[in-house]
């Protein structure tokens, strides 16, 4: 995928594959509010061009292909430009590569051994599904392939077949059953009808979807980075519902903590001057260990000019609750 600063700005128009799982909000990479934010231009999305793990992964893009294409015995070509939704010009997709002779498009991908996980057991990331699926609602191809490269050690790959053409195709060369990721006509027009919505609704008024995850710390910050002085607003019931929920999730985590040091001194208290403990289903260790902090008050005392150059102040909006009187 091109990661060029004209790319990036031109992907601001139109809701892409990578954004499908974040708007239907099972993306652990990016949030519905970060789409918005960036489609709308509220934020500048962060330069990846020099990322080693971008860059790499374009390069690999290529050999990800080959790989598919000797297993296959398939035929690859690229597609050097954007398609869009036939209804739906703000719908659109940068697929790498189509099959030919098949109505079929394919995506590559390629992680590292610590989430080979991920693709165990006839399993495909969530995100990398969706995108997929995506793909195949904006374009209309039936079959869409998926490989990846695990850390240079093992190769595999997947395919996504709309029901309608499996049962038009039951015997597709190079396929297994285990293979085949069956996918309902009627998921692609729902998951397409969740994308016009959030961009008719959201990205299009400029009106901020309130699907605020615990991801959305920094992009909350970069949005509204400076309250007005003393200005006021008055919020509804919902506003008053969350601080109630608040004040009882803060009680509840404060008995909890209180009751993990409880549980955390038992154990101490068992162990003594020995250094581990072991029971049949735990390994328990009470280990001396040294550690060195600054003496923060130490420093700025004897230090002034050191303290004042390494400890920027920085500016900050910090949440508070208190009860209304």
């Amino acid at each position: 995928m091109d990661w060029t600063k004209e790319a990036v700005e031109a992907r601001k128009q139109y809701i892409g594959g990578s954004d499908a799982a974040a708007i239907l909000g099972i993306s652990r990479y990016k949030t519905p509010l970060q789409v918005w934010a960036i489609k709308t231009g509220e934020i500048v999305p962060p330069d990846i061009d020099d990322v080693v793990a971008v860059k790499l992964g374009n390069k690999l893009e290529q050999a990800v292909s080959e790989f598919f294409m000797d297993a296959t015995g398939k035929e690859l070509v690229k597609v050097n430009k954007t398609l869009f939704h036939p209804k739906y010009p703000f719908i659109g997709a940068n697929i790498d590569r189509r099959v030919l002779n098949e109505a079929a498009g394919f995506e590559a991908k390629t992680t590292n051994q610590f989430k080979a996980s991920e693709w165990e057991d006839e399993q495909i990331p969530a995100e990398y599904a969706i995108q997929c699926m995506h793909y195949m609602a904006v374009t209309g191809l039936p079959i869409w392939y998926i490989a990846v490269l695990i850390g240079n050690m093992k190769f595999l790959w997947k395919v996504f077949v709309r029901t309608d053409a499996l049962n038009a195709f039951p015997e597709i060369p190079h396929i297994s059953k285990k293979d085949i990721i069956p996918v309902e006509p009627k998921t692609l027009d729902d998951m397409i009808a969740k994308e016009v919505y959030f961009w008719n609704t959201f990205i299009v008024p400029k009106v901020m979807p309130m699907q605020i995850t615990s991801e959305d710390s920094g992009i909350l910050y970069a949005l509204f980075p400076q309250a007005a002085e003393e200005s006021v607003i008055e919020l509804d019931d919902e506003a008053s519902k969350i601080c109630e929920n608040l004040d009882s999730m803060k009680a509840d985590n404060k008995v909890l903590k209180k009751e993990i040091e409880e549980q955390e001194n038992t154990l101490k208290a068992m162990l003594k001057t020995y250094e581990t403990g072991m029971t049949s289903k735990y390994k328990i260790t009470w280990k001396n260990q040294s550690e060195r902090r600054i003496d923060v008050e130490l420093f700025k005392r004897e230090e002034p000019g050191l303290y004042e150059k390494y400890t920027p102040e920085k500016e900050k909006r910090v949440l508070r609750l208190s009860v209304r009187r």
